[in-house]
């Protein structure tokens, strides 16, 4: 039977997650459609074929593909859809438990609309005890949004799907991007570029397991300011002034202008080191006012793109 669509998952020493995530898998309810399970193993030790329970329903083609090495993200995903044989590939994450109809969901409403891109929501607030920085993150980008076309710079993999020849055409993902974060946004970017539609699908919801903290978050958003985010600048003009980056200009770089002056001045001041640390321990503690959660997350990507850190041994 050919595989109506293919589901994508690049994992590295995934624990209790990915097996959470397998069981959400065993459990789309398809009906006896045929699809396709491709692992991308990225080097994980051990690896993944022998830790994790792998047995599916007869419908379930699984099949495992393997990267040697230290780990990079968008060469797993693509040699998993390298590998795939289905029309459609599902890229998702090993850290997300999806509800049931997720895949059914995905091709439904592919065949509804007609639309290239579909892409669902990654709930991080999942659980009652949610923390207020999780209940700020769901409202980022499409957060709260109904559904409709999404801009490229919110293009997210884990409950995305599009058709299989998009990402051979497009060559995948650039696999320049060997930190944390930003393969999905260049990919996004670039496949805009061509025409393509996409569409956000809020009612087709993934439940996020990954519990990192705003200061988790933190790190994290240096390391993509100084990588992934510098990378697709560079690489996409159009891109110009994404995340506040037109605020770390200098100074006094054209446009002279008294507001662009004044931003450009409060951009430095706020992006001291010093400042970010005392506003990340007070947001740890009181998790209040919620607009100090974008400031963490915008500004730990404008630290990293700066070449500064939060972190006193690297600030």
């Amino acid at each position: 039977m050919t595989p109506e669509i293919s589901v994508q998952v690049p994992v590295r020493n995934g624990g209790a997650g990915f097996a959470v995530h397998l069981d959400s898998l065993r459990a789309q309810d398809l009906a006896g459609v045929p699809w396709e399970l491709v692992i991308a193993d990225d080097g994980s030790q051990p690896p993944v074929e022998g830790s994790f329970d792998l047995r599916f329903p007869g419908n379930v083609a699984v099949r495992i593909v393997r990267r040697e090495g230290s780990g990079n993200r968008p060469a797993a995903r693509n040699i998993a859809w390298q590998a795939a044989s289905a029309p459609v590939s599902l890229l998702t994450d090993g850290d997300l438990k999806l509800s049931p109809d997720v895949l059914r969901r995905h091709l439904e409403i592919r065949r509804e609309g007609g639309w290239t891109v579909v892409m669902g929501a990654r709930i991080n607030a999942w659980s009652e005890d949610a923390s207020p920085w999780q209940r700020w993150f769901d409202t980022r980008a499409m957060g709260g949004k109904p559904a409709g076309e999404f801009p490229p710079r919110y293009f997210i993999t884990g409950n995305l799907s599009l058709p299989t020849s998009l990402l051979r055409e497009a060559n995948g993902f650039d696999e320049a991007i060997d930190r944390y974060g930003g393969e999905d946004t260049e990919f996004g970017l670039r496949i805009a570029r061509t025409g393509v539609s996409l569409h956000w699908e809020p009612g087709i919801r993934a439940d996020h397991l990954d519990t990192v903290t705003v200061r988790e978050h933190s790190a994290k958003m240096v390391e993509y300011g100084g990588s992934g985010l510098r990378h697709t600048l560079g690489k996409h003009p159009e891109a110009g002034g994404m995340l506040g980056s037109g605020w770390i200009r200098p100074v006094l770089s054209r446009p002279i202008r008294p507001g662009t002056l004044v931003m450009r001045m409060a951009a430095k001041l706020m992006l001291l080191p010093a400042v970010y640390r005392g506003i990340l321990r007070w947001m740890e503690a009181a998790g209040r006012p919620r607009f100090l959660f974008t400031y963490l997350s915008v500004g730990g990507c404008l630290l990293g793109l700066s070449g500064k850190d939060f972190r006193r041994n690297d600030a």
